[in-house]
């Protein structure tokens, strides 16, 4: 994906953005200076994760957090707008078992990178919009491909009601 960060708040999840780093060499890692090793490829920062989260939210594609979804969930949400417009966000826990898609799944692109993370890291891939466990075609990628957009959203969620 053209601009990932990844933002890394526990010593596992350092762990787990050098393992990244090394996997996607264009992607930025971020931790809090307090757990700074002697890594100059990670991006450390000393303002509160609260604040570093909104900034990179708004500032990229897709946004990898490396702690709890809960905690994710919690600071991004008074900063979502909608998903046409949102990054995609996935979470990957501290032991590095599960690779979650949150958020923009299918037009931000995420659940497509949970399944390459996933598999690259021998993890499992959670992904829970409907036409993909359905094993169904997505509304909203119809014709992505060709760069198409829907320019009327209003029934997309009542057509892919129809196809699940």
């Amino acid at each position: 994906m053209e601009k990932t960060s990844v933002l890394a708040i526990t010593k596992n999840g350092v762990k787990i953005g050098e393992n990244l780093k090394e996997l996607f060499p264009h992607w930025k890692i971020f931790s809090p200076s307090k757990l700074s090793n002697e890594n100059n490829e990670i991006i450390w920062y000393s303002e509160p994760t609260s604040e570093k989260i909104v900034e990179l939210f708004n500032s990229n594609n897709a946004l990898i957090c490396l702690f709890s979804l809960g905690a994710v969930i919690r600071l991004i949400a008074p900063h979502l707008k909608d998903k046409k417009t949102d990054p995609a966000v996935i979470v990957i826990d501290d032991k590095m078992n599960f690779v979650i898609s949150v958020l923009s799944g299918h037009i931000g692109g995420a659940n497509e990178l949970t399944e390459e993370i996933a598999e690259k890291l021998g993890a499992i891939s959670v992904i829970t919009t409907a036409a993909d466990v359905n094993k169904t075609i997505s509304v909203d990628l119809v014709g992505k491909e060709f760069s198409w957009k829907i320019d009327d959203d209003s029934t997309v969620t009542k057509i892919s009601a129809h196809m699940v």
